[in-house]
């Protein structure tokens, strides 16, 4: 099984155009209100809501289905129980919620390159740290993926094929305490590169910020559908 990481597809829409911060903080409360929802028909809306958002921001749809259906997976593990013990309404509200978040969050990463968006977060008060550590991590996904099919192709070609043996344990431990220190070894390289360089900690940015209509009536808009969801769930 190949592991292959790619960065999200870019595309222009109006979600894009907005600015980084405004975007950030008008979605914000529709991952919050989805979250807490608990009932079949405002799950179903918030769905709606979603699929609409992904229209809106021209998600690719052949990128978005393949994460979905991996996400269809993972809440099969836990709406599939409660189907079997006779609750099938919460189970359909576990994926119908689940679903709505990976879309918002497919929206959120098409709309603007994960710096974007770190960078908004560190000018709405986020921390510093939080916001490095999420940063380098995501970064690094790419990189340890990188290193760790050389090491995949490197025992192939020694003849090592995966079996259900000591040996194969002994391999696959091994590879995997190698990768952990070729990422630490490059982790403290890249650390003495960001010093060298005269980095403080601080995001800079040459993208100016900018406070329009736009970004206030999305702003007001995602605030009011929000209220929506929440306030039918409550009534």
């Amino acid at each position: 099984m190949q592991v292959r990481y790619r960065l999200p597809p870019q595309a222009d829409s109006f979600l894009a155009r907005l600015d980084a911060r405004w975007r950030l903080a008008s979605l914000l409360p529709l991952f919050i209100g989805v979250a807490i929802l608990r009932g079949l028909a405002t799950s179903l809306l918030a769905t709606t809501l979603a699929l609409a958002l992904v229209v809106l921001a021209r998600v690719p749809w052949s990128w978005l289905g393949s994460r979905l259906l991996g996400l269809g997976l993972f809440l099969a593990l836990f709406a599939g129980p409660l189907a079997l013990l006779g609750r099938p309404a919460e189970a359909l509200v576990i994926v119908l919620k689940g679903v709505s978040l990976g879309m918002l969050t497919a929206v959120l990463l098409v709309s603007a390159p994960v710096e974007h968006t770190a960078q908004a977060a560190r000018s709405l008060g986020m921390p510093a740290l939080l916001v490095h550590l999420f940063t380098l991590t995501y970064r690094y996904t790419f990189l340890l993926a990188d290193e760790l099919q050389r090491l995949r192709l490197a025992l192939r070609l020694r003849g090592f094929r995966n079996r259900a043996d000591g040996r194969s344990y002994e391999v696959v431990a091994a590879a995997t305490g190698t990768l952990l220190v070729r990422g630490a070894d490059r982790a403290e390289r890249v650390a003495a590169a960001m010093r060298c360089r005269g980095f403080d900690g601080q995001f800079v940015t040459l993208r100016d910020g900018r406070t329009g209509l736009p970004e206030v009536l999305w702003f007001t808009a995602s605030i009011l559908l929000t209220a929506l969801l929440i306030g039918w769930e409550w009534c």
